[in-house]
């Protein structure tokens, strides 16, 4: 009988002895937070590794409900084979479990206590102690990244600083799209003691402040953002943690349509420049306004809407709505309104006295037809892109004898028109260069009032246009750059002495020249 314990006893010391696992068995571990995903993979050498190993061995069989205690996995790596095992901690009571082979033991306390202390298992600490937040737009939970910088006091009462992932974005498609209108805030378990968001654009901060809602007031337009708030909780007294958490987030920002004048001095004829921010692709917008007596044309100039137009020269002094219907006959269809002043200016008035046969050439209608018929459709058609670059010069140097916008006395009879531009006297043979770059969009000698003439299309509606010229040094379509020589000063056509008319037009609307010696929208 004695025989028979003994070879029981040495059985179950054997079949123990093959349970237990070995280190000389695997090539290393690997620890896997089952929160985070972090993994950390562990050198079978190491103190680490043993530590691991002794408390997987040293464990008893339990029926423990580990429910609410912090999972992380741990595999035994041999090769391509994995042996898992999931370690659970209990915070409270300060116990460890593990599974093996499907069924869970309960860690002894001494191993227990070394897992509770090793650094590879630190974010229990802060899963327990850090307080829970997220976003809430609309009412609805949004979990964007988060990080924390987190001090905790451990089992042994030793404060310790931790840094890393708390949680990772679960946003679809890694992008929050927020209206203007959206209900959008960061809320905690617990309320922070201070908090600051901030609003970033390519990497560069574009606002910061206390709110979501007041950050997003601050950016211009729509696109892509990037949104940071950082909660922070003061140690204070008895704490047993304190610490801060950054959570992050990528927002697509769709703002409300916006409408604003660009230009400050707004004259009758001055160029007017409106311009409207956060139209989407397939959002619509049409101005008008009573100063304005031609159709508005929008171009899109760095990824905004800009609405160039001339005001009309008769238009009085005083404030003018001027209104931006925003998808315009459709069922959504909403207007916004803004107030343009029209400042009061005063023009010239010049008596001149010229041979009555010039006079009649002039005026009649061969002469009117002419000019309607070729030199006008070469300023209907412009180039959508921008082609000018900064300032614009003056095309040759002379003495100013008309204005623009002078009223004209001819033998004593009042112009039916505003003189379009300006009369520059200069030595027949002066050179006129081009005040900026474009494309020549008529160059013709001969015609019975503006003589020898040339046109120049600077894009987004934007003309110069040249008469009286004595040679043109310019085709059709040719680019010219700023500077580049286009012609003579000269005197064909209707004129009374050698000098270059130049004239300034938003399509064939005459505007002030010297607006653009100051630049055009930059």
């Amino acid at each position: 009988m004695k025989k028979i314990i003994l070879i029981l006893l040495l059985f179950s010391a054997l079949f123990a002895a093959s349970c237990k696992l070995s280190l000389s068995n695997i090539d290393r571990i690997e620890a896997v937070n089952t929160v985070t995903n972090e993994s950390t993979l562990i050198e079978k050498d190491s103190v680490d590794a043993k530590s691991i190993m002794d408390a997987l061995n040293k464990a008893e069989k339990t029926e423990k409900d580990t429910t609410g205690y912090f999972p992380f996995e741990i595999n035994l790596i041999s090769g391509s084979d994995k042996d898992v095992h999931t370690l659970y901690f209990d915070m409270k009571n300060q116990a460890a479990y593990v599974t093996k082979n499907d069924e869970l033991y309960k860690i002894r306390d001494k191993e227990a206590h070394l897992l509770f202390l090793n650094e590879i298992f630190s974010y229990i600490y802060v899963d327990n102690t850090i307080y829970d937040s997220h976003v809430v737009l609309n009412g609805e939970n949004v979990t964007p990244d988060i990080k924390y910088d987190w001090t905790y006091k451990n089992i042994e009462g030793r404060f310790v600083k931790k840094q890393g992932i708390l949680k990772t974005s679960q946003i679809n498609g890694g992008k929050l799209l927020i209206h203007d209108a959206d209900l959008i805030e960061f809320k905690y378990e617990t309320n922070p003691d201070s908090q600051v968001i901030r609003l970033f654009s390519e990497g560069n901060l574009v606002a910061a402040g206390s709110s979501v809602e007041e950050v997003l007031q601050k950016a211009a337009s729509d696109g892509e953002y990037y949104i940071e708030c950082q909660a922070q909780w003061f140690m204070k007294q008895n704490s047993d943690f304190y610490g801060s958490s950054t959570s992050s987030f990528t927002a697509t920002v769709d703002k409300n349509v916006d409408v604003s004048i660009v230009t400050r001095e707004n004259y009758p004829g001055n160029i007017l420049i409106v311009q409207v921010n956060n139209l989407n692709a397939d959002e619509t917008v049409s101005i008008q306004t009573d100063a304005v007596k031609v159709d508005i044309k929008n171009y899109l100039y760095k990824d905004k809407n800009v609405y160039i137009s001339p005001i009309d020269l008769n238009t009085a002094a005083g404030e003018y709505k001027l209104s931006a219907k925003v998808m315009k006959d459709k069922a959504v269809e909403y207007e916004i309104e803004k107030t343009l002043i029209v400042k009061e200016k005063s023009f010239k008035t010049q008596y001149l006295t010229v041979d009555e046969n010039l006079n009649q050439s002039n005026n009649d209608s061969a002469a009117i037809l002419e000019f309607a018929e070729l030199v006008k459709p070469a300023r209907t058609v412009s180039s959508d892109k921008k082609l000018w670059e900064g300032t614009f010069a003056m095309p040759v140097e002379g003495e100013l004898t008309t204005d623009f916008a002078e009223i004209r006395y001819v033998n004593n009879e009042k112009s039916s028109s505003r003189h379009s531009g300006l009369d520059i006297a200069a030595p027949k043979g002066t050179e006129v260069s081009a005040p900026n770059n474009g494309i020549v969009t008529f160059a013709m000698e001969g015609l019975l009032s503006p003589g020898n003439t040339v046109v120049i299309d600077h894009g987004m509606g934007l003309f110069t246009s040249y008469y009286h010229l004595d040679t043109i040094d310019v085709l059709k379509g040719q680019e010219v750059k700023k500077g580049d020589v286009i012609g003579t000063v000269g005197t064909t056509g209707f004129s009374t002495g050698p000098h270059l008319h130049y004239a300034v037009s938003i399509y064939n609307s005459y505007v002030n020249p010297y607006q653009t010696l100051s630049g055009i929208i930059d």
